[in-house]
């Protein structure tokens, strides 16, 4: 069977931009408080793991941000913007994001401001706490799909910070836009389980109900399906080859939208997003009937 190595990098990067209007506070080591995790970037802090910059927006970085063009209009607008950045091993990467994104929602906090996650190409939530169980669908990774010649092309950003190639699908159905942005969603879930594995096999069977575990759900029974990968061109600036989903046929199969409608269609759960299970040190919230999934 053939593989596809991950080659994992030595070191990996996780940024974050802090834009305000009013100065953000100096000393970032006063307002790391409150936790585990504000206690991990104040350590990564003091031997310079993690670093604070000003570092004015790239232009690029704004292009790619979706949400309301207000909130995009005072990213742009902002008197400051502070980079906080962590750099370190493949294996420390997860918690150690977590503990850089935990200090810039505490600066922006402080200083009236919002974060975004230069990574995932994403405007991070105006909570000031991180949440210390780790979730792959907590905003670390985005999905980003766009029409190209008539069909619908899918790609993540973010995975390249746990040392791992981006994903890409092309020549989805425009009637399976959301089934493409979920198949990349449940195939980053799968490479993220495996990521100290030294490859991964280019022929995958993927289980819809790791589109749930994804958003750290509790899964439903979900369909089953195959899928073929294949070294492709991702969107992502100076990362390395991405993996591409290649809608090939199957013995038995069907390949192009017959293969959209057989395989992914029918596997995978009709859902933007779910509400995710309460981690190991947090307290359970009542679950209302519009969270529940069957």
């Amino acid at each position: 069977m053939t593989s596809l190595p991950l080659g994992h990098p030595e070191t990996v990067a996780s940024r974050f931009l802090v834009s305000t209007d009013e100065p953000p506070p100096a000393d970032l080591s006063g307002l790391l408080t409150g936790g585990d995790l504000a206690a991990l970037a104040r350590e990564l802090h003091a031997r310079s793991a993690l670093t604070l910059r000003e570092h004015r927006p790239e232009a690029d970085w704004l292009a790619r941000l979706g949400g309301s063009s207000g909130r995009l209009r005072r990213l742009r607008n902002a008197r400051h913007h502070v980079l906080v950045r962590v750099q370190g091993a493949p294996d420390d990467a997860p918690r150690h994001a977590q503990a850089a994104r935990q200090a810039a929602r505490l600066l922006a906090a402080a200083a009236g401001g919002l974060v975004v996650d230069v990574d995932s190409h994403q405007v991070v939530g105006t909570s000031p706490v991180e949440r210390e169980h780790f979730v792959l669908g907590d905003q670390w990774i985005g999905v980003f799909v766009v029409g190209e010649r008539a069909l619908v092309r899918a790609d993540t950003w973010g995975l390249h910070r746990f040392g791992l190639p981006e994903l890409t699908v092309r020549g989805a159905p425009y009637g399976h836009l959301l089934t493409a942005a979920n198949l990349l969603r449940v195939l980053a879930f799968r490479l993220f389980s495996q990521r100290r594995a030294d490859a991964v096999p280019g022929t995958l069977l993927l289980d819809g109900a790791d589109l749930l575990r994804f958003w750290g759900a509790r899964p439903a029974p979900a369909g089953r399906f195959m899928v073929r990968l294949s070294p492709g061109a991702g969107n992502c600036p100076g990362c390395r080859p991405a993996l591409e989903v290649a809608a090939t046929a199957f013995a038995g199969g069907t390949t192009g939208a017959g293969w959209w409608d057989d395989g992914p269609g029918r596997a995978l759960p009709k859902l933007l997003s779910a509400r995710p299970e309460p981690g190991p040190t947090e307290n359970p919230l009542p679950a209302r009937d519009s969270d529940r999934h069957p």
